[in-house]
């Protein structure tokens, strides 16, 4: 009996995010054996250097930990509003990109993208004021993760997910077909299979705890925590199916 590649592809995903969700449960292992919440509190005086700052105070992070933060958590730290938002008008404006911009104003020359209108979020419907994804998710990541070593010399992998998931909003997003959560950004010790897993991971876990924006993968003695890249930069942008090492053949075999 044969499979193609795209249903080979599609078991791996389905195999690394139910890892996760086994994980969260607290039956992890591997990378995700031990994963914990962590409460961090987001105010309108909050910036992206607070993330690391709380890590590091809070004292359990350990060489090649893992943290998990959601995208909304990163676009409220870097400030990504849109103003004109509105329950009336959000369909049309996560259906239709250019009702979108036409609709909808930034505080800053960036203009809305076909991924924002994706993970448009409805932050004060009453203020119309809404959210959408951090401009440069892998960036995000990578300055997280910057500040924790240069603080602390422990080298520790970031990754942003987004509760948008499935067949078209993973492909749109990053490349892929995703389950439950996407991951759209992450430093680079971390490959795009084992970003999902860690995001399932945290998505389930906050489904089940409240206020808790941050989950924490901890490695201990784990093999895993010698990894080549963690911490460092990945690339510009979204996480991207096509550029990563460990699913990019298969895509290209069926292109």
């Amino acid at each position: 009996m044969e499979f193609s590649k795209e249903t080979i592809l599609l078991s791996d995903i389905v195999n690394y995010s139910l890892k996760g969700i086994t994980a969260a449960l607290g039956k992890g292992t591997g990378i995700t054996k031990f994963v914990r919440p962590i409460s961090f509190k987001v105010n309108e005086n909050s910036k992206p250097s607070d993330i690391a700052d709380s890590l590091l105070t809070s004292n359990i992070l350990g060489e090649g930990d893992i943290v998990v933060i959601p995208s909304k958590v990163i676009a409220i730290l870097e400030k990504r509003f849109v103003y004109g938002l509105t329950m009336e008008n959000y369909r049309q404006c996560i259906n239709n990109l250019n009702f979108a911009r036409a609709n909808l104003t930034t505080p800053d020359s960036d203009p809305i993208s076909e991924k924002d209108v994706i993970g448009l979020d409805k932050l004060d419907p009453e203020k119309k004021i809404g959210l959408r994804y951090p401009k440069n998710p892998n960036l995000s990541c990578y300055e997280i993760a910057k500040r924790v070593k240069d603080a602390s010399g422990l080298k520790i992998d970031v990754v942003v997910s987004d509760s948008d998931a499935g067949g078209a909003k993973g492909v749109k997003l990053i490349g892929c077909p995703t389950i439950l959560v996407t991951p759209i950004g992450a430093t680079k010790g971390l490959r795009l299979f084992y970003c999902m897993r860690v995001a399932v991971a945290a998505e389930a876990i906050w489904n089940n705890v409240e206020n808790t924006p941050i989950v924490l993968a901890q490695l201990y003695h784990s093999v895993y925590k010698t990894r080549e890249g963690v911490g460092e930069f990945r690339y510009d942008g979204f996480l991207n199916a096509h550029k990563e090492p460990d699913i990019i053949s298969r895509l290209q075999d069926n292109s």
